[in-house]
Formats: C-alpha cells, sequence, structure tokens
C-alpha cells in the first residue's frame, strides 16, 4: 500500500471512529436509523475511495480490523457486513444527502419516499434483500410491501422464494370493466397468480372439500398468502334463495377494499362454468352481506390449473368482479433423495390400509378430542370482568390511545370548518379528555355501561367550494363478561377487529392498530370526496 494511500486511509479511520462515538451516543429511539447511517457512511466512503484512489479489495479486511480493535464491544465490523454496506450504499447512493435535500421534482420526491422507507427496515432485512434481489423495482417492491405488511425478515424471505414480485397483479380478471378507475388498480394489486399452498400436501384422489380442510389447518399461512388486509369470516357460508342453500367455500373481508372476498376452490382445470356459479355467489352477498359502507363483493376462483385463454373469454362480458388464479401446493424434491422417500403414492396407499385396519369408536374419538382440548393453544379464560380490572385497563391503555386519536384528529384542523371529539355511554355525554378521566374512576358508573364510545367528526372541508363534506366514525368499546372488544361503526359488518380477555393488557401494538384503521377510514372517505370533485 503506498504512502499516499495510508495517509488517505488513516485520516478516513480517524473520521469513522469519530462518525462511530457520535453515531452511539444518539437516543436509543432511532438506533435503527442511525445504525443505517453509519453503515451507510462506511459503505460510501469505500467506494468514493477505491473509484477514486484505487483502493483494492483488502482494504476492507484492514478497515473491520482496525474498527474492531477500536470499538471491540460492538458487533457488525465484520468483513462479510462491511462488504454489505458497501453494497448498501451502492444501492442507495443518496441515502444521507437525499434526507436533507430539497424535492426538485417528481422523481427526487419519489427517490426520497424510497430512501425514508429503507430508513425503517432493520439491517437484517436489507442483508436479505442485497443478497437475493438484484433488480432494482423487485428490491423496492420488497421494501415497500416489508414497511406495509409489517414482515419479520423470515417472512420477507418466504414472499422472496415464493416469487410474489412477478406474482402479484398478474392475475386474470375483469377488474377493469367492474370496480371504478380509482379501486381498480388497488384491487389488481391485492391479488397475484399463482397462489403458493406448498405447505400442504394432497393426493391424485383428493377432493375439494380435503383441500378446504387442510387449508383450514394452515389458517395463518394461507392469511399470510393472501396478504395485507384479508380478515377470514368463515367457510361454508349458507345463503338462502328461491327456498334453496348455497353454500360458498371461503368468505374474507378485506379492510382496504372494503369488500367480502369469496374464495372457490376447485381441485382440477379451470372450468367456464365456474364463473356463472360464482356471479350468482357475488349477487348473493351484494344482498345479504353488505354493509351501507361497503363495496361489492369479489370473487376468487382458485384452480390446481388454468387456461388462461379460455378464463378470459369467460370474464369478458361478466358483470361482477372476478379474478381466477391457479395455486400451487406440495413443494417438488430434490431430485438426489427423491429415490430415498415414498412416493405420495405409497404413502397414500400406506395410510388406507392403516385405516382400513383401525375401527373408529366413540371412546378413541372421545379421547381424540379431549386431547385437542388439552392442547388449545389460545389463553384461558381467568377472571370475568371487574371495576379494577377495567380502571386499569382505563388508565394503562384506553386514556393513551383517546389522547393519540385526538393528536391525530388535530392534524386536519387546518382542514375543516370545524372539528370535534366525544365520548358518550348510556345517557352521558362528555367533551373533554378529564372528564373521561374522572367517569372512569366511578366504580358505581363504570360498572353500569356495556359499551364506551368515541366519536370523531370533521365537518365542512375548507377547499371544496360549494361541496359539503362530512366524516364522522365512532370507535366502540364494548364490555362484555369475559371479554373486551373493538369495533367501528359501518366498518366491517360492525364485527369487532380486537378482542381480549381481562387479564390482557391493552398493548401499544393494539393501540397502534385501532389507531391505524380509524385513521386510514377517514383518509378514505376524504380521498372518496377528492375523487367526485375531480382533485
Amino acid at each position: 500500500m503506498s504512502g499516499e494511500i495510508n495517509k488517505h486511509y488513516i485520516e478516513m479511520l480517524k473520521s469513522l471512529k469519530e462518525k462511530i462515538r457520535q453515531a452511539r451516543q444518539r437516543t436509543i429511539l432511532s438506533v435503527n436509523k442511525e445504525t443505517l447511517k453509519i453503515y451507510w457512511e462506511i459503505g460510501n466512503i469505500i467506494l468514493i475511495q477505491q473509484k477514486q484512489e484505487g483502493w483494492g479489495a483488502k482494504i476492507i479486511d484492514k478497515l473491520a480490523a482496525d474498527l474492531m480493535s477500536e470499538f471491540p464491544d460492538m458487533k457488525g465490523f465484520s468483513v462479510r457486513n462491511i462488504k454489505y454496506m458497501r453494497a448498501f450504499a451502492e444501492a442507495f447512493p443518496n441515502f444521507v444527502q437525499q434526507a436533507a435535500a430539497p424535492l426538485q421534482n417528481d422523481e427526487n420526491q419519489s427517490i426520497t419516499i424510497v430512501q425514508q422507507l429503507a430508513a425503517q427496515l432493520p439491517w437484517g432485512h436489507h442483508q436479505l434483500l442485497l443478497d437475493k434481489i438484484k433488480n432494482k423495482k423487485e428490491h423496492i417492491f420488497y421494501i415497500k410491501k416489508t414497511i406495509e405488511n409489517g414482515w419479520s425478515r423470515n417472512v420477507l424471505l418466504h414472499q422472496i422464494e415464493s416469487g410474489l414480485y412477478k406474482a402479484q397483479g398478474s392475475l386474470i380478471n375483469n377488474f377493469p370493466n367492474t370496480i371504478p378507475a380509482y379501486q381498480s388498480e388497488l384491487t389488481q394489486q391485492v391479488f397475484k397468480d399463482p397462489y403458493n399452498f406448498d405447505f400442504i400436501m394432497l393426493g391424485e384422489r383428493a377432493k375439494e372439500k380435503d383441500l378446504e380442510n387442510a387449508l383450514m389447518t394452515h389458517l395463518t399461512k394461507v392469511l399470510l398468502e393472501l396478504g395485507a388486509g384479508f380478515a377470514f369470516m368463515g367457510r361454508q357460508r349458507k345463503f338462502e334463495a328461491g327456498g334453496r342453500e348455497f353454500y360458498i367455500d371461503l368468505l374474507f373481508y378485506h379492510t382496504k377494499l372494503r369488500r367480502h372476498i369469496i374464495i372457490e376452490l376447485k381441485i382440477g382445470e379451470f372450468e367456464p362454468e365456474f364463473v356463472s356459479k360464482m356471479n350468482l355467489y357475488l349477487g348473493l352477498a351484494d344482498d345479504q352481506l353488505k354493509g351501507e359502507q361497503d363495496e361489492a363483493a369479489i370473487g376468487l376462483i382458485l384452480c390446481k390449473t388454468n387456461n388462461k385463454i379460455v378464463a378470459e373469454y369467460a370474464l369478458r362480458d361478466t358483470s361482477k368482479p372476478i379474478g381466477i388464479a391457479e395455486y400451487k401446493i406440495a413443494a417438488r424434491l430434490p431430485e438426489n433423495i427423491k429415490g430415498e422417500l415414498p412416493s405420495i403414492e405409497e404413502i397414500e396407499q400406506r395410510v388406507d390400509e392403516e385405516l382400513k385396519e383401525e375401527q373408529t369408536t366413540l371412546d378413541r374419538r372421545l379421547q381424540a378430542v379431549k386431547e385437542k382440548i388439552r392442547n388449545i393453544q389460545a389463553d384461558e379464560i381467568q377472571s370475568p370482568v371487574t371495576f379494577s380490572a377495567l380502571n386499569e385497563l382505563y388508565d394503562k391503555g384506553l386514556r393513551f390511545l383517546f389522547i393519540e386519536l385526538i393528536n391525530r384528529v388535530n392534524l386536519f384542523e387546518e382542514d375543516f370548518l370545524q372539528q370535534k371529539v366525544y365520548w358518550y355511554c348510556t345517557n352521558k355525554t362528555f367533551t373533554n379528555i378529564e372528564e373521561v378521566n374522572r367517569f372512569w374512576e366511578q366504580p358505581d358508573e363504570v360498572n353500569n355501561i356495556s359499551e364506551f364510545n368515541f366519536h370523531i367528526s370533521l365537518d365542512g372541508f375548507k377547499k371544496a367550494g360549494t361541496e359539503h363534506w362530512n366524516i364522522s366514525k365512532t370507535l366502540v368499546f364494548k364490555i362484555d363478561k369475559y371479554y373486551y372488544s373493538f369495533y367501528l361503526i359501518n366498518y366491517n359488518n360492525q364485527q369487532p377487529f380486537l378482542k381480549k380477555l381481562y387479564h390482557q393488557p391493552l398493548s401499544n401494538k393494539d393501540q397502534q392498530l385501532i389507531i391505524d384503521i380509524i385513521i386510514n377510514e377517514v383518509l378514505n372517505d376524504i380521498e372518496i370526496f377528492l375523487e367526485r370533485i375531480g382533485k
């Protein structure tokens, strides 16, 4: 290494040491952001020096050794991790500077948004993306999806390996012709093709009921594969019409689209008559399930195989929104171990033979059911509602939830002519948080209520000209004997979106979920109005 390079290196190392010391002193609330910042600066300096001074790859080995010697209590200065830092700086060349730069145009604004999203991801997520993703658009796609859905590193890896980037938005559908333009693009991005159910394995003789049962056994994984916003509403939901009964396979509700989603499972190839049957189900759902604030239901037909040309013809003149996709099950075994394991057919044959030898008796079934009850993983009911439990719940959770909601609503103060919040229960109304605090300290009052309501009202959008726009949202805190719950009036068919037992506190994560749902609903209503007035 030449003397000139040594001089630059010493200066650089001194600068990096000072930056690292400063980063360690910052608040713990911004640890991730500061870690990414210093990692980017290390990587960026390496890129600059390699380009300007011609430093070779061995400089990273020396830098790693010197930083670990200076900061022995800090992890992250291995050779491998510093190489990730260099790749990170190369992937986001403006990661630090862009945050301070003014927005000059739409392109700069888009870059800034990406940098801000990247700053929210833990370093382990970035390492995974740098390893697995080389396409820039795909990289940005997974960053946005991770932030939107709160994916862990393992979930992100699953989504990458299952090919979400290529699958999302590729569903055969008639959404552009059956859904308003302002929702059509979002709806297409909600669905994908194919769906990967490789956590189940079915034989060739399996029936649609077998597939349905398998999916219900792994409902959590099914919801993960479907994506954010899907809430499970039931299976084999019955509808009645003309003296006949009709049953749909799976019913979901999508919280962003505000639509019921009907999923029909088909064990074989797509057939055109599936569409006419789905049309019937969607008509029944719109008549019997659709709430005042809901949009029309959407149908999703999942088939083992799908002839795309036939599917497109089948949807051409259909008035109801329907999508058609394939599903994949039973991931293929590596070639080098296939011969060491029994085939699916052999396993099925052995199971069939064993089942024939077994005779199911009532006693055996009873013992099996009792065993399942003992193995239930859900939390056990410990006590019914009491004043002390409710008072503690309010003092450590509800009160902070209300305060944060008020702060969020105040953000719209300059946009509406009038905004107000109030609380009510039975025959009492409260206009400020101090009155609410006093109420929750009185056992005689609290013990006589079954629910406590928080109402938000935004009235008169200032920039709407002669148009009038009012937004009202009511959050209901419901008190049952063994659990408490929350639901939003005119949302999700009045179904609770959060239920907890009284020994379970209202956590920060729970509060954030409630806040996100309410504010998202407010924003949805505002966007609908802006669309109406052509803004």
